[in-house]
């Protein structure tokens, strides 16, 4: 999937919230090194390709969007590379 159509996925997921318009703009292209799973069920499989804000918190996480569970996810820094 292109770095587009991911945005566009994820856009459409939250098009009925206004505070939403424009959110993905920034996001860029990454690939997640490993299975991230979290209280909604798998999250990311490795090897996925995914759209995150480019840099990570102050904590060492990034916000990476999950197609699965059509919610930002914070993912350790460290799982995640620029794709």
């Amino acid at each position: 999937m292109t770095v587009a159509m991911l945005k566009t996925l994820a856009a459409r997921a939250v098009a009925q919230y206004p505070q939403y318009a424009g959110h993905f703009d920034g996001y860029v292209a990454v690939r997640i090194k490993r299975d991230v799973r979290t209280k909604m069920g798998l999250a990311f499989e490795k090897g996925e390709i995914a759209i995150a804000q480019p840099t990570a918190d102050a904590d060492g996480f990034r916000t990476v969007w999950s197609v699965k569970n059509k919610v930002d996810t914070s993912v350790r820094a460290s799982h995640v590379e620029v794709a």
